[in-house]
């Protein structure tokens, strides 16, 4: 009877500690965990702060203004502009009408509406980029 009430208590005892000891080393997993995260961000946001800074000069010691010629997107708009009113453009528009026809006579009225909108949009496309943006975008030559 001793002997058994010594063997659950050791049992019992066992168990406890165990527990005990899972519980310690899930905590102290935790935090090393966190504390890593921690270290990563920190090292980071403190290396690449210097990249990322806006003003005065970068890692490699360049200040100066980035050099911008807006012609070149002037003359990649205004070709995408005479195609749109060219035959593509022409393109566009029987198949959208055509798209537009088909889907009303089934019932898809939303969609004869957006087709509607793509016919009419490539027709009138120059338009509205000049009343919007206040700029016309002329088709440049290849130099």
């Amino acid at each position: 009877m001793k002997n058994q009430s010594l063997g659950k208590i050791r049992k019992d005892a066992k168990e406890g500690l165990q527990r005990m000891a899972a519980s310690v080393c899930c905590i102290a997993e935790r935090r090393a965990h966190a504390s890593l995260f921690a270290t990563g961000a920190a090292l980071l946001g403190l290396g690449l702060e210097g990249i990322a800074a806006a003003q005065g000069a970068g890692p490699l010691g360049y200040s100066g203004e980035a050099e911008f010629d807006p012609e070149l997107i002037h003359c990649a708009v205004g070709h995408l502009f005479m195609l749109i009113e060219g035959a593509f453009g022409a393109l566009i528009m029987v198949v959208s009408g055509i798209g537009a026809i088909m889907a009303a006579a089934m019932g898809a009225y939303r969609a004869c509406l957006g087709m509607l909108v793509v016919a009419v949009g490539s027709f009138i496309l120059r338009s509205l980029v000049s009343l919007f943006f206040g700029t016309d975008f002329p088709t440049c030559e290849a130099s």
